[in-house]
């Protein structure tokens, strides 16, 4: 089964309050099931908001903590699968994550955020791994916002069998056009469907934009967003990326030179 519906959840956060956030995904989520969505998608810390770097050790919770257990319940009582950033505790480490809950309501692993940015440096530890989430539908992988700009990442995704990239984003004014031409970039470079959900709104005199985005297999929006809040609703097909590979002359995964990279000294 290559064909899945996704949500992208291009709305605000309201900023250190996760029980009002938590209970509008819910909301969002039933709605998203009655119209047939598969994996719905929150932006970057939905959680809580973005610019909350005074307050993360009192918003911060684990993994299996308590507004992601309320999320999990929901999602296996619907069926729909779920993903939204939050601030994770880990040990004595706090990381800017995203939670990949499938559609039976198990949390099918975390992604934490490898590239942080400005103030997140000294506040979050950047995550260390690459999973890909393998699902009954294909297999997906996320990042976030500043991720976007390094290549290596979503290449990692590519070479292990990603088809498609979710991304969580909080990207506000004035990263514009670092927005949009990355991400198609990022698309057609690797020959995958990337998904964005990019927050709208302000916090602490950020703007956040919107434009959320999926991109195709050839760099082309198939969604773009506006600047205001929406949640929009497609079903692609993952088996094209396959197909693209197959029929286009740029075969860029095909021509790598990873033995000539690795001379490079710091690569």
């Amino acid at each position: 089964m290559s064909l899945v519906t996704i949500a992208i959840a291009q709305i605000r956060t309201k900023q250190y309050d996760k029980k009002s956030n938590t209970h509008r995904a819910l909301t969002i989520m039933r709605d998203c099931k009655e119209k047939g969505v598969d994996y719905l998608l929150f932006p970057e810390m939905y959680l809580t908001g973005s610019y909350i770097y005074d307050q993360v050790p009192a918003l911060a919770e684990p993994k299996d903590g308590p507004h992601i257990r309320v999320i999990q319940e929901e999602a296996s009582r619907l069926g729909i699968g779920v993903i939204f950033g939050f601030p994770e505790l880990a040990g004595n480490k706090y990381y800017n994550s995203a939670a990949f809950i499938d559609k039976d309501g198990h949390l099918n692993g975390v992604y934490r955020k490898v590239h942080l940015f400005d103030k997140e440096v000294g506040i979050y530890s950047p995550g260390e791994e690459f999973p890909v989430f393998r699902t009954d539908f294909g297999n997906f992988a996320l990042k976030m916002t500043f991720d976007t700009g390094f290549p290596e990442l979503t290449r990692l995704y590519a070479l292990q069998g990603a088809q498609i990239v979710m991304g969580l984003h909080a990207h506000h004014v004035p990263y514009q056009t670092y927005h949009e031409l990355m991400l198609r970039v990022r698309a057609m470079e690797n020959q995958i469907f990337i998904a964005v959900a990019n927050k709208v709104g302000l916090e602490k005199n950020n703007l956040f934009f919107g434009v959320s985005s999926i991109i195709t297999p050839n760099g082309e929006h198939l969604y773009k967003g506006g600047n205001n809040e929406e949640i929009r609703i497609e079903t692609i097909d993952l088996a094209e990326v396959n197909r693209e590979r197959e029929r286009t002359l740029m075969k860029y995964l095909d021509n790598r030179q990873p033995r000539l990279y690795a001379k490079i000294d710091g690569y």
